[in-house]
């Protein structure tokens, strides 16, 4: 009877959580608010282009905005509403059937066996205009002048995204004792953020790396660390193509 009762006792230590190394600690979480933006794109609404619901843009074949060679125009977050000046922006993924384009005509790359390479089409003094790299982004935006035009910024030109009212979640797995949501710092050098990265494509696992990333006020970029706070074990077998 005394053994039995023992195990019952252990039963409800493990089930509960309170028997050491049963579980693993969850980290502090400190959230911060997120930017209230708003991207506006009314110029591509009136070339025609309707919004869907996936914030896709179904756009006149014959209208100006779908002369730039994209397979699929989006929408951005409205976190790049920050950027100065204000100008109406949408993504412009291309899909390459043959090779791929060189480095200096995209901003970054998305997607697995079948990538995206993302630009941008502007509307700027009246006129749809690609603009396909750092460079030439810089030259329209910088010098960034406030946290949120290099939130905004940042968001743009990377693959990397905001998080904000992050909650510990006891069915993952971390690897830190405290995540924060993404905030930005002003130093002498320019604005300090930390924003997120997840590995989607290839087989698991799937971990979310915290990296962040120095805007100076001249629009240059620089990684400053990177490290893996924290991931689904029930992805741990997932294959994302």
């Amino acid at each position: 009877m005394m053994l039995r009762n023992f195990y019952r006792l252990l039963i409800l230590l493990v089930g509960s959580g309170l028997l050491l190394g049963a579980t693993n600690p969850l980290p502090e979480i400190v959230n911060h608010p997120k930017p209230q933006l708003e991207l506006d794109i009314t110029p591509f609404r009136q070339a025609g282009c309707i919004v869907n619901e996936y914030d896709g843009l179904d756009c006149d074949p014959q209208g100006p905005a779908v002369a730039f060679g994209c397979n699929r125009l989006n929408k951005p977050s409205d976190l790049l509403g920050g950027l100065k000046p204000p100008l109406p922006l949408v993504l412009c993924k291309q899909i390459p059937s043959r090779s791929q384009p060189e480095p200096g005509d995209y901003f970054y790359r998305t997607g697995g066996l079948l990538p995206n390479y993302i630009r941008y089409i502007v509307f700027r003094d009246g006129k749809f205009k690609l603009v396909k790299n750092l460079a030439e982004f810089k030259k329209i935006f910088a010098p960034i002048e406030s946290a949120e035009e290099a939130l905004s910024y940042i968001l743009a030109v990377k693959n990397l995204d905001a998080y904000y009212g992050q909650k510990a979640n006891p069915d993952y797995e971390y690897f830190v004792d405290k995540i924060e949501d993404t905030h930005i710092v002003k130093t002498a050098q320019g604005y300090l953020m930390n924003l997120y990265e997840k590995r989607v494509f290839g087989c698991g696992p799937h971990p979310i790396s915290v990296v962040n990333v120095l805007v100076t006020t001249g629009g240059n970029i620089r990684e400053v660390s990177r490290k893996e706070v924290y991931k689904n074990p029930a992805e741990d077998m997932l294959c994302v193509d």
